[in-house]
């Protein structure tokens, strides 16, 4: 039998009475089992707060400050982006719906993946299922309680973000409390159909394979992600928003333009809701949205018959352990001397100790193969973008397309790295403690921290930008600025997502998404869009003035060439302040915290 939790623990406070809630004298009910089982999140979250000094309590505001100015430059973008399309005659609304459509698909398919991860861990694998399955918990009421869970955790940050851009859309067509408020019950029956999908699926391949062959189940988990994006992707049909001469004509351009992508895609059915809402055109809305709700009860009522009959079988599974194939180690160990021998004897043991434990988390290794479908998918976009035409035209549209694809690249190696760096620090969990207490310095710990994550995230960066460069067959200049420039941004991604995951641990958590979905995974993301954005304006009058002087056959005189050397030493000092900065604070932190 399970012991039971000690006094004094959240545990102990509630789940310590589960054997009691099914003996007494009145059934619980389904809301008071939610109560029961959601309470220790909420109260440990309580709890976590109440402990915050005052220090803390101001670096909370100051993150809450930092949200609201990101959320003010989300609202900026949509709303300059959006006035534009509604100064534009007959173009300007199906451009708005496309827009619209766009952001339901991303969200969409991001959702569907961030909650197969999730649910993996909230259904399976979390530590306190041990004693909750032991107590006589109803299947359906900890069915529940766990969706909500995976619910939350999935879909928090993403809602956070995209509640700027609907507030965009209201302020810019004057819509009224009536848009808003059909934004406010559209979007939980959006969010509540990939996170049923997304817990079905984690539960049937759970079952299907055993707990030893998990990379096979993520394997399969990844691919299938990867299937679902590149279908969401091709459904957008993005091409034809550039290729209007491969139709007809500009009415049969329109009318195409305005079919929606796919009937069969809640994404498609949220749009369908919200968009007659603007008053661009009329719609059946509400029909729409019976369709988005029904849909979503059925898949929930689904996704619970599915977890109630299979989750006792999957849970026994996810408990047993893995086999070691005896005959990789050889091999193993010897490419791992070939990588880590540039490095120091303590520095080299560091390491190979975070290679090592990368590629046995196979949630983190797994996503390296949805990685690998983006940069194939985002290079794609760029072989299919149409740059013949007039050579004036022609020439600038392929260079400033590549120089906007130079902060798409950053952006995107941002990204990367708040998933794989940025939670590298709290990932060591309890056994922090023994690297605390080796003779191993704060310095050499996050360097080895660094360097294993540097590595193949500027490879990524430096793949992303020379590719999409090669179909645009840009000009030397732009071809060699974007690669120094991103290997330059690199150093301060990587460095600020050490040095806020340091700042922000969490080695109570169990998997590396828990650890993002924090506070400091947004204030990192904050900041690294502000430092990309100031790196790319203080580019943009070099590139102009470059641009101009290679179409014209210009020589640049030496006024020119000093003011572009100095933007461009200005770059360079930047990212060199920050990275410094970001060195000093995290290795500073790394020491001050306790074992």
């Amino acid at each position: 039998m399970t012991p039971p939790p000690p006094e004094g623990t959240a545990d102990a406070g509630v789940l310590g009475r589960l054997p009691r809630a099914t003996t007494g004298r009145r059934d619980l009910g389904f809301l008071g089992w939610q109560r029961l089982l959601l309470a220790p999140r909420f109260l440990a979250a309580r709890n976590r707060y109440r402990r915050y000094s005052r220090a803390a309590r101001i670096r909370l505001a100051g993150f809450c400050v930092l949200a609201l100015a990101f959320g003010g430059a989300v609202f900026a973008f949509f709303y300059r982006a959006l006035s534009y399309f509604l100064s534009v005659p007959d173009f300007g609304p199906i451009l708005t719906y496309k827009l619209l459509g766009m952001v339901f698909v991303t969200f969409f398919s991001i959702l569907l993946f961030s909650n197969v991860v999730t649910s993996l861990s909230t259904f399976f694998l979390a530590r306190e299922l041990e004693r909750v399955v032991a107590a006589p918990v109803p299947t359906r009421n900890l069915f529940y309680a766990r969706f909500t869970e995976t619910l939350i955790d999935s879909s928090w940050m993403m809602l956070l973000f995209s509640l700027p851009a609907f507030l965009a859309y209201g302020v810019v067509h004057e819509t009224g409390v009536g848009f808003y408020l059909m934004t406010a019950i559209t979007l939980p029956p959006f969010l509540l159909i990939p996170a049923a999908i997304g817990v079905t699926v984690t539960t049937v391949l759970v079952n299907v394979f055993p707990a030893r062959r998990t990379k096979d189940i993520l394997l399969i988990l990844a691919i299938l992600s990867v299937a679902l994006l590149y279908m969401m992707f091709r459904m957008i049909r993005p091409e034809r928003l550039v290729n209007p001469e491969g139709f007809a004509d500009f009415t049969a351009f329109l009318n195409a333009m305005q079919a929606p992508e796919s009937m069969f895609l809640p994404s498609t059915w949220a749009t369908e809701i919200l968009f007659p809402m603007l008053g661009l055109r009329d719609g059946r809305p509400f029909f729409y949205y019976l369709l988005l709700a029904t849909t979503a009860a059925v898949v929930v009522m689904a996704c619970e018959s599915i977890v109630s009959r299979m989750f006792a079988s999957g849970w026994t599974k996810a408990q047993e352990g893995r086999q070691t194939r005896k005959s990789m180690q050889p091999l193993w160990e010897r490419a791992l001397a070939v990588v880590t021998a540039p490095f120091g004897s303590s520095t080299r043991v560091l390491v190979e100790k975070e290679i090592k434990t990368f590629f046995r988390d196979t949630s983190q290794w797994s996503q390296l193969i949805l990685l690998a479908a983006l940069v194939v998918v985002y290079v794609y976009n760029f072989s299919v973008l149409p740059i013949g035409g007039n050579p004036a035209v022609t020439f600038y549209f392929k260079n400033v397309i590549a120089f906007v694809n130079l902060a798409l690249a950053a952006f995107v190696t941002a990204s990367v790295a708040v998933r794989f760096a940025y939670p590298s620090i709290s990932l060591e969990g309890k056994a922090f403690w023994a690297i605390k207490t080796a003779p191993v310095s704060a310095s050499q710990l996050w360097w080895a921290k660094f360097w294993s994550a540097f590595v193949p995230l500027i490879v990524l960066g430096e793949i992303l930008v020379l590719a999409t460069n090669s179909y645009l067959n840009v000009m030397p200049f732009m071809n060699w600025l974007s690669a120094a420039t991103l290997l330059m941004m690199s150093f301060p991604i990587v460095g600020m997502a050490l040095a806020v995951g340091i700042s922000y641990p969490n080695f109570e958590a169990e998997n590396a998404a828990k650890v993002v979905s924090g506070a400091g995974g947004l204030v990192y993301m904050v900041l690294t869009m502000s430092f990309i954005a100031v790196v790319v304006l203080l580019e943009a009058w070099p590139v102009y003035v470059v641009f101009n002087r290679q179409f014209s056959n210009t020589p640049l005189d030496a006024t020119v060439w000093v003011g572009v050397v100095s933007s461009l030493t200005a770059v360079a000092v930047l990212t060199a302040a920050v990275f410094a900065l970001s060195v000093r604070h995290g290795i500073s932190r790394l020491e001050a915290i306790e074992a």
